[in-house]
């Protein structure tokens, strides 16, 4: 049987094991940049934010409700239903009332994940890695890099996604390296989604031609 290693690079090997265990330490598997050493995930889209917290067994703040497992996210989300389950294929159930279906793969030439299939019956194509976070999950289309350790860019959602893109930022603590990929992709998919934080809704238009925030293009000069 072998000894235990000895030494400064055995002591260094505990230390990691324990901030690990604590989540104050980050695998060298990780797939997502981190800004906070603890805290909940924040995240801002224009003048909207999100406060989402992790704990032992749950997902909590911001409309999220869910219990943990190491191999499910079951609960409630803005008052629907959550049930997607993993184990060694895909992540599979139902977000609200449609079916979801994601397939994990790494990417070959950097460290990072790709999310594809569907996310409550939208086309789902994400990129999680950690120098940036792009495509498309759950109704909503993202292009993202980190700044600072935060996720910084820019988001449009259906039914606008050819409109003015809106600002984005995402902070995610180091607790999230906790999570095995396959949960990261799963709540970073719900969190992104439009069942995540709801597009702010467009602005009214009144029969005078004027919006909510000023008079109409075509409305004429006062004299």
């Amino acid at each position: 049987m072998s000894r235990p290693e000895s030494g400064p690079r055995g002591a260094l090997g505990t230390l990691s094991a324990v901030l690990l265990s604590l989540g104050l330490a980050t695998p060298a598997s990780a797939q997502l940049a981190a800004s906070e050493r603890g805290g909940p995930i924040r995240l801002q889209v224009g003048d909207q934010s999100l406060t989402v917290s992790l704990s032992r067994d749950t997902v909590r703040g911001g409309g999220f409700a869910l219990r943990r497992t190491a191999t499910s996210l079951k609960g409630q989300l803005r008052g629907g239903d959550v049930d997607l389950r993993w184990r060694t294929g895909p992540i599979v159930g139902r977000v609200g009332v449609e079916d979801s279906r994601l397939e994990l793969s790494r990417m070959a030439s950097e460290p990072g994940l790709r999310v594809d299939g569907e996310l409550a019956n939208w086309p789902t194509s994400l990129v999680l890695s950690p120098v940036g976070i792009s495509g498309d999950v759950g109704g909503c289309s993202y292009s993202m890099t980190v700044a600072g350790g935060r996720y910084t860019g820019w988001r449009t959602c259906q039914p606008d996604a050819d409109g003015e893109p809106t600002s984005v930022s995402l902070s995610l603590p180091e607790t999230i390296h906790v999570l095995g990929d396959t949960e990261q992709a799963a709540l970073l998919s719900l969190l992104l989604s439009a069942q995540g934080l709801p597009p702010a809704p467009a602005r009214e238009a009144t029969d005078s031609g004027r919006t909510l925030e000023g008079p109409g293009l075509d409305e004429a000069p006062r004299r």
